[in-house]
């Protein structure tokens, strides 16, 4: 038996995380938009461990990161949406994963340079779709 599965361990994201903010001047007014990241952890067994031979076994943790738009207005209110689109990173470790809940936090940790290069990205190509949604919301809060 070449593949393992264990079942997937998901996570939310620890308060550390980066968020990545900018401020944004539309219609006299201007915004803050913070573009926060939303992971989810995932573990599984690959290869196998055979009695007395030298175990084939690693652990392959998943971290998947979709990023979340929350646009504060100045009096409080906040609009969000989560954005389409996310990114995965892997990272192989040796022997099983049973008992090795600690190490999906360690490894989105040791990601936190490569999530923030991707809020960062996300950031630059939401800019219209931001815009947009400032427009939607003043549209409706006229009517």
């Amino acid at each position: 038996m070449s593949l393992l599965a264990l079942a997937a361990t998901a996570m939310l994201v620890p308060a550390a995380q980066p968020v990545h903010s900018i401020p944004i001047e539309h219609r006299g007014a201007t915004y803050r938009v913070d573009y926060k990241p939303h992971v989810e952890t995932s573990m599984r067994v690959v290869g196998m461990s055979a009695g007395p031979r030298p175990s084939t076994q690693r652990c392959v943790v998943n971290a998947r990161v979709s990023v979340e738009r929350v646009i504060a207005g100045g009096q409080g209110q906040e609009l969000k949406a989560m954005l389409p689109g996310s990114e995965t990173f892997q990272q192989h470790l040796p022997g099983s994963c049973h008992g090795r809940d600690g190490d999906a936090a360690k490894v989105v940790a040791a990601k936190a340079g490569a999530i923030a290069t991707h809020l960062a990205r996300s950031a630059a190509a939401d800019r219209t779709a931001a815009l947009a949604a400032i427009d939607s919301a003043h549209h409706f809060a006229a009517n």
